[in-house]
């Protein structure tokens, strides 16, 4: 089974397109809990920039993308990827985008 790195992660995650269904029954009910709105989770998927990337196991990622609709949130979306190079929704959260970004206090 192969390990994908990063930089294979987001070969794969770029390649994918409006036709891939990934989502999981897990995914489904955390996003209820969560976000509430699935169609904003594909299109944040597909269409907004990655803005960073963690690898948190063998093939999970965690993904940060800006939050389209609230300023000061990321959505913060744990996939996996499968040896036959499909991607699936683990989980998601909205993170608060200082989090990720940090102000640097030098001149």
């Amino acid at each position: 089974m192969k390990d994908y790195s990063i930089e294979e992660a987001i070969e794969i995650i770029n390649s994918c397109d409006e036709s891939f269904v990934a989502d999981t029954k897990h995914f489904d009910i955390r996003n209820v809990q969560r976000i509430g709105d699935l169609g904003l989770i594909f299109q944040t998927f597909l269409y907004n920039q990655l803005m960073g990337i963690i690898k948190q196991d063998y093939n999970k990622f965690r993904l940060y993308f800006e939050h389209s609709q609230k300023p000061t949130k990321d959505i913060s979306l744990v996939i996996g990827i499968n040896d036959n190079r499909t991607v699936n929704f683990i989980t998601v959260m909205e993170t608060y985008r200082n989090q990720r970004v940090r102000k640097w206090a030098g001149k």
